[in-house]
């Protein structure tokens, strides 16, 4: 069952990225030293774990940073072409542990993040990636110039508050739509959401996404 899994998965991000004009680029498949979780994403795509999240450049620019060294597990960069007329940043995909959670509760209803209350957030809604119920919920946060748009699923399994994330940084200006606006069922449900103003930054989203609902806990 999971070898016809791990076929379809392969299958079905590959023809995605072939769809968003990237081609039939190699995969590789990624599992967790603990072996609790695995995900597939391409092959050249940046992959950064333990302390390569330090080292590594995450965007165009050093001080952009999409994966936090001090939650992310792993992380996998989007690749970008630096000579790129755009506002499009950085993005990447992660998997984080949430610290200083311990109730299911607390994790799956952001308490944390919302304590902060730096971020625009709505309320998360349940969805489903390959048959397990994750939280989701969209928010953003403004630094420096730049916006960050997150995407955000969230579940409480084996006593620990997992976190998958899809973080993507623009330069702003007055076109961005505001995360509140964004309906995150609708993001769901249709895995496209609503722009985020700069077709390089949505594009570099939707191959993400692709990298999210591959994943699955062992």
């Amino acid at each position: 069952m999971w070898k016809r899994f791990c076929g379809i998965s392969v299958f079905c991000l590959g023809l995605g990225l072939s769809a968003q004009g990237q081609g039939a680029l190699p995969l590789e498949t990624f599992l967790s030293p603990d072996g609790a979780f695995q995900f597939i994403y391409p092959q050249n795509y940046q992959l950064l774990v333990g302390d390569g999240m330090l080292k590594g450049t995450q965007g165009r620019h050093s001080g952009v940073s999409v994966c936090d060294f001090s939650t992310a597990l792993a992380c996998v960069i989007y690749p970008i072409d630096a000579e790129q007329n755009t506002r499009f940043e950085a993005a990447a995909f992660s998997v984080d542990r949430v610290p200083g959670v311990s109730v299911e509760s607390e994790c799956l209803a952001y308490s944390d993040r919302r304590a902060e209350g730096r971020e625009e957030m709505p309320p998360a809604v349940s969805t489903s990636i390959n048959g397990v119920d994750f939280w989701y919920v969209s928010s953003r946060k403004k630094a420096a110039g730049r916006v960050q748009a997150s995407e955000s699923y969230r579940i409480y399994r084996e006593q620990k508050c997992y976190e998958l994330r899809i973080d993507v940084s623009i330069s702003e200006d007055g076109t961005m739509q505001r995360a509140s606006e964004i309906s995150p069922r609708h993001a769901v449900e249709k895995k496209s959401g609503s722009s985020l103003g700069e077709p390089a930054a949505d594009s570099a989203r939707d191959s993400l996404r692709l990298i999210l609902w591959s994943f699955t806990f062992k």
